[in-house]
């Protein structure tokens, strides 16, 4: 499991809270096996801040985890909630997703459908309704 993976599940363990800049460099350094001197040297922190924002990260996810994490057993502690949660796997996009909902499908009787020829359509202004010169022609040829 990589920092990246390990930091997706402390996510949703999470759920709304989050992990500050600081805790998220200590837990990457700390996964990767780097010393809080390490740590805070290559961060540019005094390494007794660097501890204690490592003191209280740890306490931070024991509460979270329901058991005890140190930055000794971290990633045991992930394989273990990973093992005991897994995660649901995506299922695949549907193979013929459903038409945009104003796209005319003889499938989806729903689904609004072009205006006939002879409806009647306003003009421009809006003033009065009137038929298109084909419209016209076949109704002249309709009467008696």
């Amino acid at each position: 499991m990589t920092a990246d993976e390990a930091l997706a599940i402390l996510d949703q363990v999470l759920q709304q809270e989050h992990l500050s800049d600081v805790q998220e460099i200590v837990f990457r350094q700390c996964w990767v096996g780097q010393t809080y001197a390490e740590i805070a040297e290559n961060a540019g922190y005094d390494t007794g801040y660097i501890k204690d924002v490592g003191a209280k990260l740890w306490q931070f996810l024991s509460t979270a985890f329901g058991e005890k994490v140190t930055k000794n057993n971290i990633q045991a502690v992930l394989r273990r909630y990973q093992q005991t949660h897994p995660q649901p796997t995506p299922s695949p996009p549907h193979p013929n997703p459903p038409p945009h909902p104003l796209t005319p499908s003889p499938l989806h009787p729903l689904t609004p459908s072009p205006p006939h020829p002879l409806t009647p359509s306003p003009t421009a202004t809006g003033a009065t309704p009137s038929m298109s010169p084909a419209s016209t022609v076949a109704l002249r040829n309709c009467r008696p």
